[in-house]
């Protein structure tokens, strides 16, 4: 039988690297699959099995704008929409833990929004994205 480890990893304990620059001003970061599946019916009104479809990767990053302007200046024609990139995400533990690397493959932005309110500090702005796949070590 299996055990397995529970290692929460913090925040403070990732990295974030797009284009081998460590991004500093990074607020957040979300990334996933998702995989077409639905019933298989034939006789009766039970599903029989799953169908798999096609398999969609996404994500989002929420940067300073700081780094998005870095991000556009670094940019063919000044356009983050023609870039294509990996994202390097590691999870190091401080307690010296097991090390997690997920490397997001074949990345492309579908957007960015640039926006304030009265009384912010900083401007966060949120950039999705879609990718090839994922590559993991453990």
């Amino acid at each position: 039988m299996s055990t397995f480890e529970s290692k929460q990893y913090s925040f403070c304990e990732m990295d974030v690297v797009i284009g081998g620059k460590i991004i500093a001003g990074l607020q957040g970061i979300e990334y996933g699959v998702n995989t077409e599946k639905s019933f298989l019916y034939g006789r009766g009104c039970k599903p029989h099995g799953i169908q798999h479809g096609n398999t969609e990767y996404e994500g989002e990053l929420s940067v300073w704008q700081s780094e998005l302007e870095a991000l556009i200046r670094d940019a063919p024609k000044n356009d983050i929409m023609k870039l294509r990139f990996d994202i390097v995400v590691s999870y190091v533990p401080h307690d010296g833990g097991p090390i997690v690397v997920d490397t997001l493959q074949g990345c492309e932005f579908k957007s960015w929004k640039k926006g304030m309110n009265q009384g912010d500090k900083n401007m966060e702005v949120k950039l999705p994205f879609i990718f090839l796949g994922v590559k993991k070590t453990i």
